[in-house]
C-alpha cells in the first residue's frame, strides 16, 4: 500500500524537530491529511512513498563499535569522544564550508555524521567541548549503482580560553581531514553489498523513515536513506 508522508519542521528549510504523519491509501486512491494542531513550524514537505521503497536508518549503521573505535583511534590522545555518532541531514546552504557551486542547489540535502568531543587543557585554560562533523553526498551512477562521497568536514567548540584556542584549532585542522579517507573506505565497503542492485531513485527521509503512525524526531540528528529499486 502506498503511503503519503507529511513532515512539519520546526525551523525553516527543513531543519530541527520534525513532526510526521503517515497515511496509507489504496493504489490509485485518494489520501488526505487533516492535522491542524502541529505547534510552531516553519517549513513542510510531503512525499508519496511507493511500495518498492527500501529504507535504511543511517544512525544505527554508523554508530557501531567498529566505527566508534576508528574515530577514537583518529582522535588519539588529544581529544575524547563523549557521544555516539549521529547521522542527520543538513541543507547545503547551512554547511560551514558552503559556497555556490554549479552542481548543487542551496537546499540540496547532505548527510551530516557527527559526534561530540572533549579536550582537557592546562590549568590556565578552560577545557573545550564541541563536535566534529563529516558531510556525505549519496547519489546514483548513470547505471543506477548507489554511491556516496565524503564531501567535507568541520568542527565547532567552546572553551580553550584564554590561551589554548589556537593550539586546539590547529590540532583539529591537522587531524580531522585524515579521517575522510578512512570514512570513505568504510562507506565504499558497505555500499559494495549493493553492487548487484540497480536503483531508479535515492533520497533522504527524516528519522528512521517510519511508514506508519506519527511522531517527532530531530532531523538534524537522525535521518534515513531511501531507495527505489529497478
Amino acid at each position: 500500500m502506498p503511503v503519503l508522508s507529511n513532515y512539519w519542521f520546526e525551523d525553516s528549510d527543513f531543519r530541527g524537530n520534525t513532526t510526521f504523519l503517515n497515511i496509507g491509501h489504496p493504489a490509485g486512491g485518494w489520501a488526505w491529511i487533516n492535522w491542524s494542531n502541529i505547534g510552531s513550524r516553519d517549513s513542510t514537505l510531503v512525499w508519496e512513498r511507493e511500495n518498492r521503497e527500501i529504507v535504511i536508518d543511517l544512525t544505527p549503521q554508523v554508530d557501531t563499535p567498529r566505527i566508534r573505535g576508528l574515530i577514537d583511534t583518529m582522535l588519539g590522545g588529544s581529544a575524547r569522544r563523549t557521544s555516539g555518532i549521529f547521522a542527520g541531514w543538513i541543507p547545503w546552504k547551512y554547511v560551514p564550508y558552503y559556497s555556490s557551486t554549479p552542481d548543487r542547489n542551496d537546499l540540496d540535502l547532505l548527510v551530516r555524521l557527527f559526534f561530540n568531543f572533549h579536550i582537557d587543557t592546562p590549568w590556565y585554560c578552560t577545557d573545550a567541548d564541541g563536535n566534529i562533523s563529516y558531510y556525505l553526498r549519496f547519489f546514483l551512477t548513470g547505471g543506477g549503482n548507489l554511491r556516496a562521497r565524503v564531501d567535507g568536514w568541520s568542527f565547532d567548540y567552546n572553551g580553550g580560553g584564554p590561551f589554548c584556542t589556537g593550539e586546539i584549532s590547529s590540532q583539529l585542522r591537522m587531524g580531522i581531514p585524515g579521517g575522510m579517507a578512512t570514512l570513505q573506505t568504510e562507506i565504499d565497503n558497505a555500499l559494495a553489498l549493493f553492487g548487484g542492485f540497480r536503483f531508479d531513485l535515492v533520497y533522504l527521509l527524516p528519522g528512521s523513515g517510519d511508514v506508519t503512525g506519527s511522531g517527532t524526531v530531530d532531523v538534524n540528528r537522525r535521518c534515513s536513506l531511501a531507495l527505489l529499486p529497478r
